[in-house]
């Protein structure tokens, strides 16, 4: 909320989770804990490839979670967005992970105040992520921080565009007609 009435609210943040919140990926931990822990259930996860990706991340997000006090926060990142929120933001999780996980991660963070994630078969990844964000926020403008060539639809439809950790091909795809307004590092 602004103390000045003339003041033009900043439009809501949306938040990638892997690589860009977390530096790491979250079905990727999730796999190795569930090869540790329940690796007999390894075979059952194989079969699911064959319904789609988002059916890949339901089943293994229903065999095991990360714990999301233990997963490699980007602790830039988590500061800015702490700092953001202060200042009256509006903080969107949206990520391709299957929707427990974004859950587990936004409880733990305390920060959002709307997750946009994989559920339903629907794999909110690039394109899918960018119409679930319209689909929530409708014709409004929003800014977008994110880590991957798969965000490209949504830093191209951002008002302003954040990168965390970008490779040289991602900085050079996306300032392509576009101004980087922040450059997180590793």
């Amino acid at each position: 909320m602004r103390s000045d009435p003339g003041e033009r609210e900043e439009p809501p943040l949306c938040v990638d989770l892997d690589g860009t919140l977390v530096a790491t990926d979250t079905l990727r931990v999730s796999l190795g804990l569930l090869a540790r822990r329940r690796p007999w259930l390894l075979l059952p996860a194989a079969a699911c490839v064959v319904g789609g990706r988002a059916a890949f991340k339901a089943y293994v997000a229903t065999c095991i979670l990360p714990d999301a006090a233990t997963l490699p926060w980007r602790t830039t990142v988590v500061d800015f967005l702490r700092a953001e929120r202060a200042r009256g933001r509006r903080l969107i999780l949206a990520t391709a992970a299957d929707h427990r996980i974004a859950a587990c991660a936004a409880q733990h963070l305390g920060i959002f105040d709307a997750v946009i994630a994989t559920e339903g078969g629907d794999n909110r990844k690039g394109a899918a992520k960018l119409a679930a964000i319209r689909n929530l926020l409708g014709d409004k403008e929003f800014d977008y921080i994110g880590d991957s060539l798969d965000d490209l639809p949504l830093f191209h439809a951002a008002r302003k565009v954040f990168l965390v950790a970008p490779g040289g091909a991602l900085l050079d795809r996306v300032r392509r007609g576009r101004t980087v307004d922040r450059v997180f590092p590793d």
